[in-house]
């Protein structure tokens, strides 16, 4: 199909060649399938312990364990509305907060808001006064609206209702009292909406501000949340302009403000992005330099570093190189798929970092980090291999003797492949909604085919 690579000359799954094994390591994969290589790296990382965030900090992690209710929601009866907690049935004897003291000195010797004692218990035949919000008393079977609720002073008659104070001791009556009052009629019940211990959110959950305000109303301040794994982009240098319009022979940089948000919307953090002198030399300085400061990999404490460029076999084979001479344990030399055949990922000595190595190309780059990169990160951070799904095809895609993993769209409940898929283009991946992967052996409308899901499509 247009736009292409001819296959790699070095690209042969039938090689021979297979590196030297170390004891106890992942064995070398050469030319590993798109699916092999996704269950090798997934299996790789020993998975990172989980953490604490607060709530503010919380927004866009994953929970990793589930989250049970600490206190009930409300976790006290409340008045639903303004009116008259009543106990038992009316009339009923008005009751008001009373003075804690009834001597007025030894009142103004306490604070302010304890020189009133409001009701907290009401009897059969009681009421007292309630605005929306406030707790009811125990007991309480209800709250009366206003406008039902009558009051009959306990004295003689007042001119003016509309102006009086109810009084203790006067009366309340139902002005409906041909509509019944139901329990807890207008009251926010203890637990109405959550029970202490029940479950509010489960294990793999990605946190939105509902969810956190969900939290919150149960009475967390922290939730268990994945650590994302810490990573290095080491970015090539090679004829690129990070602004503006690149000369003949330039190229704007797409990689430098990609890559860095693919990882995080796949669960790293990014700590660094530095970009690498051409050649093995500056790959193997980056990856070795001492901690003398914050631009050191070392301080960085990196589990994943992730490279760009220089991953082909031949006079640009630097990566490989650098890797050969820090004498990292190769773990996948290659994927047998188009774009992308030029993925490695590697072991660096001593317990050090992962090193996953893209291709320089756009498309390239980015298809290697969400098939391999992506399942390498929901490894380190315990998550499942990301789903892999069955589509309908609604093209036809003839036989080209590789397995093409591509942007792709659905239309009509069909995926269809985007028509720039180059390993230079971007255009096809911007407006696609998953990858598709195509047979060696081509496609026919109505065939099934695996697609892979995009992290911004979830």
């Amino acid at each position: 199909m247009p736009g292409l690579p001819a296959p790699h000359e070095h690209f042969n799954q039938d090689d021979d060649h297979t590196p030297p094994q170390t004891e106890g390591l992942e064995p070398t994969h050469r030319w590993a399938t798109w699916d092999e290589a996704r269950e090798i790296a997934h299996r790789i990382p020993d998975a990172l312990p989980s953490r604490l965030l607060p709530l503010t900090e919380s927004l866009g992690e994953t929970l990793a364990e589930p989250i049970t209710a600490i206190m009930p929601v409300p976790h006290y009866a409340s008045a639903a509305i303004d009116g008259w907690a009543v106990a038992g049935e009316g009339p009923w004897r008005i009751r008001t907060p009373q003075p804690a003291e009834t001597d007025e000195r030894l009142l103004l010797t306490l604070p302010p808001d304890e020189r009133i004692l409001p009701v907290v218990e009401l009897r059969p035949g009681e009421a007292t006064q309630v605005s929306v919000g406030s707790a009811v008393p125990v007991y309480t079977k209800a709250v009366l609206s206003n406008h039902r609720g009558h009051v009959v002073p306990a004295q003689a008659p007042v001119e003016h209702m509309e102006e009086y104070v109810p009084q203790e001791g006067d009366t309340l009556e139902d002005a409906t009292p041909a509509a019944s009052l139901i329990k807890n009629q207008d009251v926010r019940a203890l637990g109405q909406e959550i029970f202490e211990g029940d479950v509010l959110l489960r294990t793999g959950c990605h946190l939105n501000p509902a969810h956190i305000g969900l939290a919150a109303s149960a009475g967390h301040d922290m939730l268990p949340v994945l650590r994302r794994p810490r990573v290095t982009v080491l970015l090539g240098f090679t004829h690129v302009v990070e602004d503006g319009i690149p000369g003949p022979g330039e190229v704007r940089d797409v990689l430098g403000p990609q890559i860095p948000a693919i990882l995080h919307q796949l669960g790293a953090n990014v700590d660094q992005v530095r970009r690498v002198p051409d050649g093995a030399q500056g790959v193997l300085t980056a990856l070795t330099e001492a901690p003398s400061g914050a631009g050191s990999l070392l301080d960085a404490r990196a589990e994943i570093v992730v490279t760009t460029g220089g991953t082909g076999h031949g006079e640009d084979d630097h990566v490989r190189a650098a890797l050969t001479e820090l004498d990292a344990h190769l773990i996948i030399d290659g994927l047998a798929q188009e774009p992308a055949h030029g993925v490695i990922v590697a072991q660096l000595p001593d317990d050090g970092p992962l090193v996953l190595a893209l291709p320089g190309s756009p498309l390239s780059a980015v298809t290697g980090l969400l098939t391999v990169g992506h399942a390498l990160i929901a490894g380190a951070t315990g998550e499942p291999l990301p789903q892999v799904r069955s589509a309908t095809s609604g093209a036809t895609m003839e036989k080209t003797g590789r397995v093409l993993v591509i942007p792709a769209y659905f239309q009509e409940g069909r995926v269809l492949p985007e028509p720039a898929v180059g390993p230079a283009m971007l255009s096809g991946m911007a407006h696609a909604d998953v990858l598709m992967v195509v047979p060696a052996a081509g496609l026919r409308p109505g065939q099934d085919v695996k697609v892979l899901g995009l992290p911004w499509r979830r």
